[in-house]
């Protein structure tokens, strides 16, 4: 578990677990995943692979306790078939494990909708409650359209019961969660995508970058509805990281989630 002090607020994350994939998971090649001097062995395995992680983030900031795009891109694995009641419950248990109890969270902000992830609990009917039983979700009103106007999205059917029972809320591009923790949009990746800010000392990049190896690359194809976008929305927060000499975060990098960047070119070195 990787906890860290930023300013008057806590970051912490509980992971569930780390695998490595097939570098084409993010639009790179065995080759190029190696190529990148500082990949191996924090974010990549010296054969090529990359490192991807599956994790509850949480920002405690002053009275609040807020989840941020909890075990996101992950339906197909997670989320489906009798084994998504089972991957629940032991996310429920290392919340509790890190004395960060899932009734304790009072909001769960999502950068974009990629799969439901742990946003919501199944039962063994199909219907979907929230995971998180005293929080509302946060997401933009321009990512809640998206959604509406493209009900295949990964998550949307799971989004769309949470939404008849009240519990989201559709925010403007630009929000304030407390004093210290902002919401900015990006674009790129999906017309309503956030980047999630904790103070001047850390940044929640979403999936401008699903690996940090993806920084070390130009606009990479097919990864985001607007590639090139996506890429200028990335280089924007890792030069404002280096400005505030902030933590970079990204929810399905592997352990410990987080790095120091510098540059450019950039280089991203684990926390």
């Amino acid at each position: 578990m990787f906890t860290h002090p930023v300013g008057d607020c806590r970051i912490t994350r509980v992971p569930y677990f780390d695998v490595p994939l097939d570098a084409a998971i993010i639009g790179l090649t065995a080759e190029q995943v190696s190529s990148v001097p500082w990949g191996t062995p924090k974010w990549a395995t010296p054969g090529g692979h990359v490192l991807v992680g599956q994790a509850i983030w949480v920002i405690e900031s002053g009275d609040r306790t807020i989840v941020v795009d909890p075990c996101g891109a992950s339906d197909a694995f997670l989320r489906s078939g009798p084994e998504a009641l089972t991957h629940q419950a032991a996310v429920v248990a290392a919340m509790d494990i890190a004395s960060l109890p899932v009734e304790n969270v009072d909001t769960v902000v999502l950068s974009h909708l990629d799969g439901i992830g742990m946003a919501a609990a199944v039962d063994e009917s199909g219907r979907w409650s929230p995971l998180f039983p005293n929080a509302t979700i946060e997401l933009t009103g321009l990512e809640l359209a998206h959604v509406r106007s493209n009900p295949g999205i990964d998550g949307a059917s799971a989004l769309l019961q949470l939404c008849e029972r009240g519990i989201v809320q559709a925010m403007p591009t630009r929000w304030n969660m407390t004093a210290d923790v902002t919401a900015v949009h990006t674009g790129g990746h999906s017309p309503g995508h956030v980047a999630i800010r904790v103070g001047e000392g850390a940044v929640f990049l979403g999936h401008l970058a699903v690996s940090p190896l993806q920084a070390a690359f130009g606009p990479i194809p097919h990864q985001h509805l607007d590639d090139p976008a996506a890429h200028e929305a990335l280089e924007m927060q890792l030069a404002w990281a280096v400005e505030h000499d902030a933590l970079i975060i990204g929810p399905l990098w592997p352990g410990p989630g987080a790095g120091r960047v510098s540059g450019p070119p950039w280089v991203v070195t684990a926390a």
